[in-house]
């Protein structure tokens, strides 16, 4: 979520020690005054941050708060090409590192601004965020600017703004993996047995709990922090108003994921599978720590298994488990408070239930693993959070997600020579502008070579319900398909969702994808009653889809351009008809952002 951007500005305070030489080379301002450059930056600022009904500030207290980083004159005598809205917060990026540097201001005079600035764009009332999340972040931080080789004002604004608009070429940025030779040795669609012999594999999509177990009934749903209707948060005086089933501002209560599984056992009596795509702790991030987060994740594996006690369950990490939050440390860092050792230890305990020792030891290492679900299906189950741009250690190091990587090329190879197919599990979607462009390359290089055996690729993260179309690097014809969880959690603005995907138990290719949600204002207005869940929609009915091969998916995202219709009822489904989405619509630049998302999976990519 995009909470935890934040953080990426705050780092920037931290990140000064290590050096870095002035990008020199600076432009005039395409603009006639600097007021407007001003607007311009703030309205970038929000963006970057997520915050798209943003309250605009004037411009004299903008300009107060930027005078307090001392960027103000930095920015008046750069100049910027290209696309000068993203070139000015990469400018004011790089300034602010330059300042620190020259120690020109503190790092808590950054923080406090940087705060205020967010704190107001969200019309937020907290007071004591911004100190927490830099207090559990520091030492991580320190560590990082005192050994990191790489760390420059240039690369830290390429990695942390993720925009080719503020990117340079680095080693560390740069490398490639070697792909192995051969190509497709199976047919990409081989024939499916008549559908009287066998019935579909039923794979149950499970995505984002973020389980609030301090839910507070009636509790303050607009507190003026980043999740509400938590015990002790907020001011009573802005109503108290948390719904007995969830509210849009908040993650979930413990009861109603207990009664989401139950409701699941009881409805889909022929689950074979089921794929947790990440996301287990609530989004207080200013209060995390690896006690609570080991007893939160404990507690949310033991009741899963209580639920479905006769179904393996395949566990991808979310960004959400760590402590701090986002941060995966190199393999071979290993001093605690540095590592999140514990986490991997942890869920390779818990989910020892479902896969065997070799994956065990796997998860214990970096929190990845594959395993045999049958003879012909290889699930192969990644923590691509190591990807993610909120990820200090890429600060740091970005050469050790070759292993991971490694990996996958090397399950991918033996499910190649077995004659195997397989699906991919992970949190982070791909190509949304989160993940560093090193893994998102050699990843879509992995799937071109093996997309004939690779028949589905399930994600998270985004809470949305989202869907992205792979091309060949080759080619560029559509050649496989990546599919969203969205979320249980209605954080924010969405309906709670499930989903079950249905496989041929012979070719493994997906055949559908049911989704099924209930309306949170419904359900609190009728709070004596368990939620009434209902079917959403099917994948190949919604949109007259005749398979769920890529070239179908390709067609779908022109027709998603040409018909307005068909594009609302995607947009409907992708926040899956939350009242508070429905409320706020989706305008111009919503619509292009959607659009876009489809066809992207590098981010980077033009």
């Amino acid at each position: 979520m995009r909470v935890e951007t934040l953080l990426s500005l705050l780092v920037v305070c931290f990140c000064v020690g290590a050096g870095g030489e002035d990008d020199g080379g600076d432009e005039d301002l395409h603009r006639s005054t600097f007021d407007e450059q001003l607007k311009t930056l703030e309205k970038q600022f929000a963006n970057h941050l997520g915050i798209h009904r943003y309250r605009p500030m004037e411009v004299p207290k903008f300009k107060d708060l930027l005078d307090l980083t001392g960027i103000t004159q930095e920015l008046q005598t750069r100049t910027f090409t290209n696309n000068i809205q993203d070139r000015i917060i990469c400018g004011a990026c790089q300034a602010l590192i330059r300042n620190l540097q020259r120690n020109a201001i503190t790092i808590e005079v950054v923080g406090t601004a940087i705060c205020k600035l967010y704190i107001s764009l969200n019309t937020w009332t907290l007071n004591d965020f911004c100190q927490q999340v830099v207090r559990v972040n520091k030492p991580i931080l320190e560590y990082i600017v005192k050994n990191s080789r790489i760390l420059t004002p240039e690369y830290a604004c390429s990695v942390l703004l993720q925009n080719e608009n503020c990117y340079i070429h680095h080693p560390s940025l740069s490398w490639r993996l070697e792909m192995p030779e051969g190509g497709p040795t199976l047919p990409t669609k081989p024939p499916s047995p008549p559908g009287d012999l066998t019935r579909p594999l039923k794979v149950l999509h499970l995505s984002d709990f973020h389980v609030s177990h301090d839910y507070e009934v009636g509790g303050i749903s607009n507190c003026g922090y980043p999740v509400c209707c938590k015990r002790g948060l907020g001011n009573p005086i802005k109503g108290r108003d948390a719904g007995p089933w969830g509210d849009y501002n908040c993650d979930i209560p413990p009861w109603f994921y207990a009664n989401t599984l139950n409701y699941i056992n009881n409805t889909h009596r022929d689950i074979d599978l089921i794929y947790f795509t990440g996301d287990i702790v609530d989004h207080s991030i200013w209060r995390a720590s690896e006690e609570e987060n080991a007893r939160e994740i404990a507690h949310v594996f033991r009741q899963l298994a209580e639920s479905f006690p006769n179904v393996a369950v395949l566990p991808a990490i979310g960004n959400h488990e760590s402590v701090p939050l986002n941060i995966f440390a190199p393999p071979y860092v290993t001093e605690p408070g540095l590592t999140q050792r514990w986490l991997y230890e942890l869920d390779g305990d818990l989910w020892s239930r479902w896969i065997p020792k070799e994956a065990v030891a796997n998860v214990r290492r970096q929190g990845y693993f594959s395993v045999l679900a049958n003879h012909k299906l290889r699930v192969i189950v990644l923590n691509n959070n190591v990807c993610y741009i909120y990820n200090w250690w890429l600060l740091y190091d970005t050469h050790f997600l070759k292993e991971q990587l490694e990996f996958l090329k090397t399950e991918l190879t033996e499910a190649e020579s077995h004659g195997q197919f397989v699906h991919i599990v992970a949190h982070v979607f791909p190509g949304d502008k989160e993940c560093i462009e090193p893994w998102e390359v050699n990843y879509n290089s992995l799937i071109t070579r093996f997309s004939h055996i690779i028949k589905g690729q399930f994600f998270g993260h985004t809470h949305t319900d989202g869907l992205k179309v792979f091309y060949s690097k080759i080619d560029g014809s559509p050649i496989n398909v990546g599919f969203n969880g969205a979320s249980l959690t209605p954080y924010t603005k969405y309906n709670p969702n499930y989903k079950i995907i249905s496989v041929d138990p012979v070719t493994f290719d997906v055949l559908d994808v049911e989704t099924y949600s209930f309306n949170l204002t419904e359900a609190n207005l009728y709070s004596h009653r368990t939620p009434l869940w209902k079917r959403l929609y099917s994948l190949k009915e919604a949109y007259d889809l005749s398979d769920l091969f890529p070239e179908n998916f390709d067609m779908l995202a022109k027709r998603l351009r040409e018909d307005r219709h068909l594009f609302d009822q995607y947009w409907r489904f992708y926040v899956r008809e939350g009242d508070a989405s429905l409320r706020d619509g989706c305008n111009q630049d919503c619509r292009e952002e959607l659009l876009e998302s489809i066809t992207r999976t590098e981010s980077l990519s033009t």
